[in-house]
């Protein structure tokens, strides 16, 4: 269970670090306002490259080199995550994830299911819980929301 303690961290710490300030905080007061969210207009090497490769265990093919951005941190945290090709073996994903495809392909294969393709416009809720591969191709890049990690749901 080590590897989702990292897998935690990865999705609910270091990727979603809070910018209050920055990125519209909770959105409670008289200066809460929209948050333009524009996943495409942020070259790759802007993003954060401090993220930690995935368990080697883990990787069925591919290279683990990916990066970051936070759009959004309050209530719920929005981020955008871009990736080399990687296809990934999942057990018991930890967290509920609401993904938009930006560019790229992303297939989820859940144990003993089909295939399930998503294109750039696409998105996909991926369950807490889901077990299967996750594969992303090309120039993958997603737009992720998760809750933000309120501390109750711990391991």
């Amino acid at each position: 269970m080590a590897k989702y303690g990292l897998l935690r961290w990865l999705l609910g710490g270091l990727l979603f670090t809070p910018l209050m300030s920055a990125s519209g905080g909770d959105g409670a007061g008289p200066n809460a306002s929209p948050v333009r969210l524009e996943p495409t207009q942020i070259a790759y090497l802007d993003m954060n490259s401090n993220l930690p490769p995935w368990p080697e265990e883990d990787i069925l093919s591919g290279v683990s080199e990916h990066r970051y951005k936070t759009l959004y941190s309050g209530d719920i945290n929005v981020s955008i995550y871009e990736a080399k090709p990687l296809k990934l073996r999942l057990r018991d994903y930890p967290i509920d994830e609401f993904v938009t495809v930006v560019s790229g392909k992303l297939i989820l294969t859940a144990e003993g299911g089909s295939p399930q393709h998503f294109a750039a416009g696409q998105s996909v809720m991926v369950p807490k819980g889901f077990s299967g591969t996750w594969e992303m191709q090309g120039n993958f890049r997603e737009l992720v929301v998760i809750m933000n990690d309120t501390g109750d749901n711990q391991q």
